[in-house]
């Protein structure tokens, strides 16, 4: 399986995600590519993407939201994969662009439950919104990243 992971800061600056991505290779026989990505650089991300032809795309903290196309709408709506974003923080700069169409390939994840109720109610269109409710500042995160990404190749396999 291809995984593509893109996030703003270094992979090994995130709450385990570097620890996440070497489970994902070894339990999951994954191939994972990491691509840091911030909204000052000029380039073709989705293309970047796409040159992997990954099978699930996981971003964090919604890295790469704010690539649109010509008509205003997320870019990562044009990609043909399963995709997990995770939302490890509150706040987010670029949160607003959740109000957007969203691909019902889409499947956000929130640290915490009073976080997943904040995002429900200001987004309640979200194709699929859930907690990570495991979550605790300064916890060890691994194995609720990992569940989330097997719900999500469990509801995948339901879709098809």
């Amino acid at each position: 399986m291809k995984t593509v992971i893109v996030s703003a800061q270094s992979i090994n600056s995130i709450c385990d995600l570097k620890l996440f991505q070497e489970r994902l290779s070894q339990e999951n026989n994954s191939t994972i590519f990491s691509i840091q990505y911030t909204p000052q650089e000029r380039r073709d991300l989705i293309g970047e993407i796409k040159a992997y032809q990954p099978d699930i795309l996981i971003t964090a903290d919604l890295a790469g939201f704010d690539q649109c196309t010509l008509t205003d709408n997320i870019s990562y709506n044009l990609l043909d994969c399963k995709q997990l974003h995770l939302l490890l923080h509150e706040k987010l700069p670029n949160e607003s662009c959740l109000t957007g169409q969203l691909s019902i390939a889409m499947f956000f994840y929130c640290a915490g439950d009073a976080y997943y109720k904040d995002l429900k109610a200001k987004y309640p269109h979200l194709p699929w919104l859930k907690s990570l409710s495991e979550w605790q500042v300064g916890g060890y995160h691994t194995e609720s990243l990992y569940k989330a990404f097997q719900e999500v190749l469990q509801e995948c396999k339901l879709l098809q």
